[in-house]
């Protein structure tokens, strides 16, 4: 893993002329070190990274898998053949992930500690919860309990799924516990880009992502000593309840500050999956207008809702919330009709955010009507839920993770996708790990993971 402490010797000599003798002082600083850094200055970076690795190459590889993309050329071209080069995206997505905001907000929240600046204690551990979610995500076991230590620890373990999901949820109670607290120190305003400060919502966002991540057990329920669900349930009724509360990071007009996901749709490396379309237009789906655009009879991305130069990076969002309590309240009552209450409020908010006023509110409660309905027995119920999710979180890793634990929405894979990565040619489960723990870090795991091997939760 690469370090991004580096410590830098200075020595300076302080010369007095017309004097007999001289001083020579030798000062150990390193400038790079975010423990030299007040928090409000590491807490805009650590949010901007954050949603740009959101918003980058490991959600249009699992945006790949999950056929919301068809990849035409460059390194998508290879990802839509299922194989994934472990020295270019993957080796580019981890070590931005460890060596940006994930070290960088553990210093955050030390430094907050030692100066008792709670709020941004709160935010740091809620923000790497994100993290440490959106990793396991994508890779299962993870270093995370020796990692983030620097050159302390070259070859970090690599800590199981399970424990990794213990992990963020102490640290999402941590989080909240913070936020219930008052203070005279420190709080964060306009160096929060996200939400300006606003503890209220960060502390429903902590409850957002707590329900997101016990939804992502529900494989395991039966070994778990809690229902995934009920506790998906009790957090959602702390959670963002409406999208005013959407944590979304904005993006700008300046090049350094372009939405990642533009230059993938500008660069033609991806363009709409026929599958994904044929969906929207069964479905007269008026969202098809705003994920992607028709140039000279062709769907492409390029400068849509989720591909201008200043979209915004949707990073936990009120209709997801409401899609968790819907398959929430599934799980435990199948017969509940508060399930079909929440799908509808979720799939509704969705449509409100993606299409504003451009679509007339009888033309959404239409669609609504006709798409959010509950019938049958729990697998159709299911599969209704997840359909609807899934084109509500385009753009998003979660749609990969729902469709590894559900199964749905029901795809075909990609052709020619059997190699000896991906053995069997199914739909990848994981990414590969990244070149360089393989080669350096003594406690890579053996026998090297396919594509097909499973980690904790989707057994």
């Amino acid at each position: 893993m690469k370090k991004v402490n580096k410590t830098i010797k200075i020595t300076a000599i302080a010369t007095l002329m017309l004097m007999v003798s001289c001083e020579i002082s030798e000062v150990n600083i390193n400038p790079n070190s975010p423990t030299q850094v007040p928090e409000n200055v590491i807490l805009p970076f650590a949010e901007e990274s954050i949603a740009r690795l959101m918003a980058g190459s490991g959600q249009v590889m699992s945006g790949i898998f999950v056929q919301y993309y068809e990849g035409i050329d460059n390194h998508p071209r290879q990802v839509q053949q299922y194989v994934v080069n472990e020295a270019l995206y993957v080796e580019w997505d981890w070590n931005d992930y460890y060596d940006g905001p994930m070290i960088n907000l553990k210093k955050m929240i030390e430094v907050a500690k030692g100066n008792g600046n709670f709020y941004y204690v709160g935010i740091g551990n809620t923000l790497l919860a994100l993290c440490l979610g959106n990793v396991t995500s994508l890779w299962g076991d993870i270093p995370y309990s020796e990692a983030l230590d620097g050159a302390n620890n070259k070859s970090p373990k690599f800590d199981t799924q399970k424990s990794i999901y213990e992990a963020i949820q102490t640290l999402l109670d941590t989080a909240i516990v913070n936020f219930n607290k008052s203070y005279n120190g420190r709080k964060p305003t306009t160096d929060d880009i996200l939400f300006g400060g606003d503890i209220a919502k960060w502390k429903k966002v902590a409850y957002a992502l707590k329900a997101r991540y016990y939804m992502h057990l529900t494989k395991r329920a039966a070994e778990l000593d809690f229902n995934p669900a009920q506790k998906a349930l009790e957090a959602c009724q702390n959670a963002i309840s409406s999208s005013s509360d959407d944590m979304l990071f904005p993006y700008g007009y300046s090049a350094s500050e372009y939405n990642p996901f533009y230059s993938f749709a500008r660069l033609g490396y991806i363009i709409p999956n026929i599958s994904f379309t044929s969906l929207l237009s069964a479905l007269n789906d008026p969202r098809k207008d705003f994920y992607y655009k028709k140039k000279f009879g062709l769907a492409n991305l390029e400068n849509s809702y989720f591909t201008s130069p200043n979209s915004p990076v949707f990073m936990i969002t009120y209709h997801e919330l409401k899609f968790i309590e819907a398959e929430a309240r599934l799980r435990l009552d199948e017969n509940d009709p508060l399930a079909q209450t929440a799908l509808q409020d979720a799939t509704r908010a969705n449509l409100n955010k993606i299409c504003g006023d451009a679509v007339p509110q009888a033309t959404i409660d239409s669609y609504v009507t006709a798409n959010a309905n509950l019938t049958g027995d729990f697998e159709n119920k299911l599969k209704t839920i997840i359909r609807q999710k899934y084109i509500a979180m385009f753009a998003s890793i979660e749609s990969w993770t729902d469709y590894r634990r559900t199964g749905y929405p029901v795809l075909t894979p990609n052709p020619n996708g059997d190699n000896p990565q991906n053995p069997g040619g199914a739909i990848p489960r994981r990414l590969a790990y990244p070149q360089t723990e393989r080669l350096y870090n003594k406690n890579f795991p053996t026998p090297l993971p396919t594509l097909q091997d499973r980690f904790w939760w989707d057994e």
